[in-house]
C-alpha cells in the first residue's frame, strides 16, 4: 500500500511541475488569461487531491464497492460545491480579475480531475 501512496505523491508532484511550467509559459505570452493567484490555485487543487485520494483509499480498503461508490460520489459533490463557492467568492471580491481567475481555475480543475480519476481507476 505504501508503494501506491508514494507513486501517487510522485506523480502528483510531476503534475504540479508540468502545470507550473505550462502556466509560466502561458503567463509570458497571454498574461490576461492567468490570474496572479495561480500558484495558490495549484496548491489548493493539490491539497484537495491528496485529501480525496487518501480518504478514498481508506474506504476502498474495506472492499465494499457500494460504500466506495457512495463515498466517491459524495466527495465529488462536496468538491463541486466547494469549487463553486471558491469561484463565486473570488468573483464577488475581485471582479476585475474574474475572467483570468475562472480560466485558470477551470484549466487546473480539468488537469487535477483527470489525474484523480486516472489514479483511482488504475488502482485496484
Amino acid at each position: 500500500m505504501k508503494s501506491k501512496n508514494t507513486k501517487f505523491i510522485l506523480f502528483l508532484l510531476l503534475l504540479v511541475a508540468i502545470v507550473t511550467v505550462l502556466t509560466i509559459f502561458v503567463k509570458n505570452y497571454l498574461p490576461h488569461f492567468v490570474t496572479p493567484y495561480w500558484s495558490l490555485l495549484i496548491l489548493f487543487f493539490s491539497i484537495v487531491n491528496v485529501i480525496v485520494y487518501f480518504l478514498t483509499m481508506k474506504v476502498r480498503e474495506k472492499n465494499d464497492m457500494n460504500k466506495f461508490t457512495n463515498f466517491y460520489m459524495g466527495t465529488t459533490l462536496v468538491k463541486l460545491l466547494v469549487y463553486i463557492a471558491v469561484l463565486l467568492i473570488y468573483i464577488l471580491l475581485f471582479p476585475e480579475d474574474k475572467k483570468a481567475f475562472v480560466i485558470t481555475f477551470l484549466a487546473y480543475y480539468l488537469c487535477f480531475s483527470f489525474y484523480e480519476t486516472y489514479i483511482l481507476a488504475k488502482s485496484k
